[in-house]
């Protein structure tokens, strides 16, 4: 077999490293549309959803140390497309302290909401105005976990391209159905359609468990400090996560949509 030759980039003034470098904002990403995938398990999950990975990125020391990420990544690399980056340079362009030592550069692509399809007795997250990435990275984890149908994101602050988004989801951001838009929009695509809309927020009298979560529906988590806007609180029916102790008043997005997720699943096994 023969030796894969990498590209070796040592000097910060290389024109690849400075649009590399570019991408971990979000503006640079807009200009490039391109994206940073760090991480052996997000990469390979990327590329067993056909992401178009342009670039592999290793770093020198692993490159140097590390056969078997060489042979796990051989069918995708050629000579244009490998480059080996001095450790000072990768760790620059890593946002994580442990780093499997591996970086794609992929294609970022569009919303799809024309396309987004409501399936009869879909599973659904929707998500407005996230302001935090690790708590969008997280709710993709849930959204994959429990299986959803889609993965709608409303007004967003932080896009799914973000290299923290991508770390927290560890790569479930792949494998979801996602499209994004402004709150008014997605409301009107789903309204008339044959899907409940259950907006979480601590100020109801309904508690989650309570409702019928069999049918299609929607659960949306707002953000982080002020929940939903009245556009959902007041066209929704309003759901709440009950609060048995004696300080806490809410619990934190993430975890909201976890549950409610989960309570669906448990419901719709049950009535299976």
């Amino acid at each position: 077999m023969e030796p894969i030759h990498g590209v070796h980039i040592a000097s910060k003034l290389n024109p690849n490293y400075r649009q590399w470098l570019k991408l971990l904002h979000a503006r640079g990403r807009k200009r490039e549309r391109l994206f940073l995938i760090e991480g052996l398990r997000e990469l390979n999950r990327a590329l067993q959803a056909n992401t178009c990975v342009r670039a592999f990125i290793f770093q020198q020391s692993t490159w140097a140390s590390d056969e078997k990420i060489q042979k796990h990544f051989r069918p995708y690399l050629r000579r244009e497309n490998c480059f080996v980056l001095a450790d000072s340079l990768f760790k620059k362009l890593s946002v994580r302290e442990n780093s499997d030592g591996i970086i794609g550069v992929a294609d970022v692509w569009e919303s799809s909401l024309g396309s987004f399809q409501i399936c009869d007795d879909g599973l659904y997250l929707l998500v407005e105005h996230l302001e935090k990435p690790g708590n969008l990275g997280a709710m993709m984890r849930s959204a994959e976990a429990t299986a959803v149908d889609g993965l709608l994101i409303a007004d967003p602050c932080v896009d799914i391209f973000n290299p923290n988004v991508i770390r927290t989801s560890q790569g479930a951001v792949f494998g979801l159905n996602i499209a994004w838009d402004t709150a008014e929009r997605i409301y009107n695509f789903l309204d008339g359609k044959n899907i409940n809309m259950l907006a979480m927020t601590p100020h109801a009298d309904l508690p989650y468990w309570d409702v019928d979560m069999t049918r299609a529906c929607v659960v949306c988590v707002g953000n982080e400090a002020h929940g939903l806007t009245p556009l959902w609180l007041e066209k929704a029916i309003k759901v709440a996560v009950p609060m048995f102790g004696k300080s806490a008043d809410s619990l934190n997005a993430g975890v909201v949509g976890s549950l409610c997720l989960y309570e669906a699943r448990r419901q719709r096994r049950r009535k299976s």
